[in-house]
């Protein structure tokens, strides 16, 4: 809609600048005011289409991504073993030190730092 209003006020002020440029040409001192009023007009035209240009390269642009995962889709979460015994660790059994996940085991005792894989 707004390229439509721009496009039909581009071609206005183009309109209002010719005639203006004519009477100025064509008309002596006599039309004189007129073709500088005409040119006015033209050039009020252009400044409006400036300001709803720029407007409109304010406004924020929404961006939609959709995003298609292989298989089914769903996410699993996954048992963490003892690197030590191979035992289950719970939840109570991890945490969060420095930055890294730290992880007791509850049955050997063994402290170790839980990596991600893989890492990209």
């Amino acid at each position: 809609m707004i390229k439509i209003v721009g496009t039909l006020v581009i071609f206005g002020g183009l309109v209002f600048l010719g005639l203006g440029a004519i009477f100025i040409i064509a008309g002596g001192s006599d039309n004189m005011l007129v073709g500088a009023v005409l040119i006015c007009i033209g050039a009020l035209l252009f400044g409006l289409v400036y300001l709803m240009v720029r407007a409109e390269a304010g406004r924020p642009t929404n961006v939609t991504q959709n995003i298609q995962l292989g298989g089914s889709g769903e996410f699993r979460e996954k048992a963490v073993h003892c690197p030590g015994c191979g035992g289950t660790v719970g939840e109570k059994d991890i945490k969060l030190k420095d930055g890294g996940l730290i992880i007791t085991c509850p049955y050997c005792g063994k402290v170790s730092v839980l990596e991600e894989e893989p890492k990209w």
